[in-house]
């Protein structure tokens, strides 16, 4: 269990770091897409990379789609994975309502997808995050129904 509350603490903490990046940044590399300015500027590093003609289509494809989503969404993204992480740590410390906050963040950010990413670019990967949160948050539940269960837990909380 604890590996995956690491594993859940680490994403939190990229995601919330690459979705203010992405709020900050989108508007000016769309700008600089449209003038050609971001292919330009991105030529030394696909050419660092060793990324071949086809890998190089997919990462345009990708830079491009995600350019096309609006800045607010990342903006909420940043502040759901706060909250997902706050649940994280309270996990970490046993405390129920961690579980509770990292399930609502994570159900938002489902919502969150749907109103700004599925519903404009399609819904090819829902299905698989959909999955993922649930198997978490069922994963989570578990676990801490079992701890809440637990003789000397109960004893240490009576405490």
């Amino acid at each position: 269990m604890t590996i995956l509350l690491v594993l859940s603490l680490v994403n939190a903490i990229l995601q919330i770091f690459s979705s203010l990046g992405m709020w900050i940044t989108t508007p000016v590399m769309s700008e600089m897409l449209a003038n050609g300015e971001l292919e330009e500027s991105m030529a030394p590093f696909l050419t660092l990379m060793r990324m071949d003609d086809e890998a190089t289509k997919a990462f345009w494809e990708v830079l491009e789609n995600r350019l096309t989503i609006n800045p607010i969404y990342y903006l909420f993204t940043a502040l759901l994975y706060v909250g997902s992480l706050i649940g994280v740590i309270k996990m970490f410390k046993l405390q129920c309502t961690g579980f509770h906050v990292y399930s609502i963040s994570q159900m938002l950010l489902l919502i969150v997808s749907v109103i700004y990413v599925y519903s404009t670019q399609g819904s090819a990967g829902f299905f698989n995050e959909f999955l993922m949160t649930v198997m978490f948050i069922l994963i989570y539940h578990l676990y801490l129904k079992r701890i809440e269960n637990d003789p000397a837990n109960q004893r240490e909380q009576d405490i």
